[in-house]
């Protein structure tokens, strides 16, 4: 179904279809996805900067993955196009219809992509699908992670308000992600 941000309706289902960047591919995370994402996501330097930093443990990374797979929005398996090998997983969560907007996050990614452009090109792809439906994205983030929060400035999201003690909030709106992304 295709829809307007501001329509009436919206199926939700369009955050859950896969998505293609150059380098990625975004697909529905299924329960036969653990391994192979626990393999990346089992390396501590990833969630030290995070406010749950041992989900590196492999039990704490189950619970962290069965609430991805009960997502009502999906969650995707990241994997890389070259060789299909998983490179980290990100969500769409928190849609609400009534003030258009969704949020994006409980993002990781295997450090040999840090400081590379592989972020960038994932949120832009999901920021574009989000973009065709809603008004304004948010991102989750632990205060102190100062990699998550020098991200998403650099797609253009500005801090918006504390949640918690562990959990501050940027937006990125449609306007400011057009604008930014054009000037790239």
């Amino acid at each position: 179904m295709s829809a307007e941000a501001g329509s009436s309706a919206v199926d939700r289902s369009v955050f859950r279809l896969p998505l293609q960047t150059e380098h990625f591919s975004l697909e529905p995370l299924t329960a036969d996805d653990f391994d192979a994402l626990y393999a990346v996501a089992s390396d501590p330097l990833l969630w030290e900067q995070h406010p749950e930093a041992d989900r590196w443990k492999r039990s704490k990374f189950h619970h962290f993955f069965q609430g991805g797979l009960a997502n009502d929005l999906g969650c995707f398996v990241i994997r890389e196009k070259r060789n299909g090998k998983p490179a980290g997983s990100s969500r769409f969560y928190g849609y609400e219809e009534t003030h258009a907007c969704i949020r994006i996050g409980y993002t990781f990614i295997a450090r040999e992509f840090w400081g590379t452009s592989a972020n960038r090109e994932i949120k832009e792809v999901m920021l574009s699908r989000s973009f065709q439906f809603v008004e304004q994205v948010y991102f989750d983030i632990g205060p102190q992670n100062f990699r998550s929060i020098a991200a998403v400035k650099k797609l253009g999201a500005v801090f918006s308000h504390d949640e918690s003690d562990n959990k501050a909030v940027y937006v990125l709106s449609k306007h400011q992600w057009f604008n930014t992304s054009s000037s790239c």
